[in-house]
């Protein structure tokens, strides 16, 4: 069912008021979701069941909810009004509140989705704290074509508000899982899916990415862009390969100098990503 709404004391509204991601956690486990296209798949993910939605409130030219598809309500209120309730102006006409699961989907849940053979290409972020980089890796991730991404205990929730809007609701599409630690999950991987696993990470004794070549089910690992991929989980990772910058680069500039260039972690995915994805021979 669809409801009007015109004044913006309308307790029905309530849930749309203290949309700051401390406070939807701590309210029964909540994400708010927002701008057209973003709740537009945030939606698509409820109609295949990959979702669960509490409330929806657009403006009224956003069509994006047949109200016989979801169960939760719907409500339209004006721009203005949806800013007051809000406090915020950058929702486009749209805002979605999400029900997060009991739980975050675990190593065994991601490999459940992944094909038993044949190509198979997942991102792991260790440590990597920027809700701009894990949002961004969702969305290149999608944008390529990667299997899935694996996330440690460090690595920033995927479901805050901003990382949502910067994944272009891809965090909705793309399988992933939270796993404890890479020094573990990479083992397992290997066991039950066949997986290798490739740190790319800036190192003097890594292989250029232009000489490397990847294995059909092979999960990337990006790490910090302040502090790398941690020692435990280079350790896990004898295959290494490096983004290599220009032929001319002053040593202080290269890997291990004073003054090393490097690529943030989203930028480093892409390029990586995307070498891993290209056709094989």
């Amino acid at each position: 069912m669809i409801t009007t709404i015109v004044d913006p004391e309308d307790p029905r509204l309530d849930p749309f008021r203290r949309i700051r991601d401390r406070d939807l956690r701590a309210d029964g486990g909540r994400f708010v979701v927002e701008s057209p296209r973003v709740v537009s798949r945030f939606l698509a993910a409820v109609r295949e069941d990959r979702a669960r939605v509490d409330a929806v409130l657009l403006a009224p030219e956003q069509k994006l909810v047949d109200p016989d598809e979801i169960t939760a309500p719907v409500f339209l209120a004006d721009l203005e009004l949806m800013t007051a309730v809000s406090g915020y102006h950058f929702h486009g006409g749209a805002i979605a509140i999400g029900i997060r699961p009991r739980r975050e989907p675990n190593l065994a849940d991601l490999v459940a989705r992944l094909p038993t053979a044949g190509p198979t290409t997942l991102v792991a972020l260790a440590g990597v704290t920027s809700m701009d980089n894990i949002g961004g890796i969702f969305r290149i991730a999608a944008a390529l074509g990667a299997s899935g991404i694996v996330l440690d205990d460090d690595a920033s929730d995927p479901m805050l508000r901003r990382t949502i809007r910067i994944s272009m609701g891809q965090v909705f599409r793309v399988p992933w899982a939270r796993t404890g630690t890479f020094a573990e999950a990479i083992p397992e991987l290997a066991s039950t899916a066949d997986i290798e696993t490739i740190a790319i990470e800036n190192l003097d004794e890594a292989t250029p990415l232009h000489d490397a070549t990847f294995p059909e089910r092979v999960m990337l690992v990006i790490g910090n862009e302040g502090h790398g991929i941690p020692p435990a989980i280079l350790t896990r990772c004898p295959n290494r390969i490096r983004i290599e910058g220009p032929p001319d680069l002053p040593s202080e500039e290269g890997p291990g100098g004073e003054d090393e260039r490097s690529l943030n972690a989203a930028t480093a995915a892409a390029i990586a990503l995307h070498a891993a994805l290209r056709p094989r021979d």
